[in-house]
């Protein structure tokens, strides 16, 4: 799922984002953002109440990439957790990313494993390696 890319789009190249000030980390507007999307993961309208909040000031203008993210990220869970409910959940990413996406996977009681991307692309890359070799 291309989550990050969405939230790039609709920060730098639309109506949700534009005029916004730099953003800074708001736990508490992600956190809001992350309970509207897992429990109401059809985005669309939502994207309108997200431009419409900042707009009349009942979401901090420099809060609105925090929110935006906890949106998106708790209805992309919220989608593929009703299709994938019963397999193990690994998250590959950053570590910033992997709290974001453990968090709300916890919030609808699913467990997660964790791998670094990191480690997970040098892994895979000596596997490779090791098969070309061979």
């Amino acid at each position: 799922v291309m989550t990050g890319e969405l939230h790039h789009l609709l920060l730098r190249h639309s109506l949700v984002g534009a005029g916004l000030p730099e953003q800074v980390s708001a736990p508490d507007a992600f956190n809001a953002g992350l309970e509207r999307g897992l429990h109401s993961p059809d985005i669309l309208p939502q994207l309108f109440e997200v431009r419409a909040s900042h707009v009349l000031g009942s979401l901090p203008r420099a809060q609105v990439g925090e929110f935006l993210s906890g949106l998106l990220i708790g209805a992309e869970v919220a989608t593929l957790s009703q299709r994938f409910r019963d397999q193990q959940v690994t998250i590959v990413a950053g570590e910033t990313l992997a709290n974001r996406y453990q968090q709300a996977l916890s919030a609808i009681g699913r467990q997660t494993t964790v791998v670094s991307g990191d480690n997970a692309f040098q892994t895979g890359i000596r596997s490779i390696i090791h098969a070309v070799a061979n």
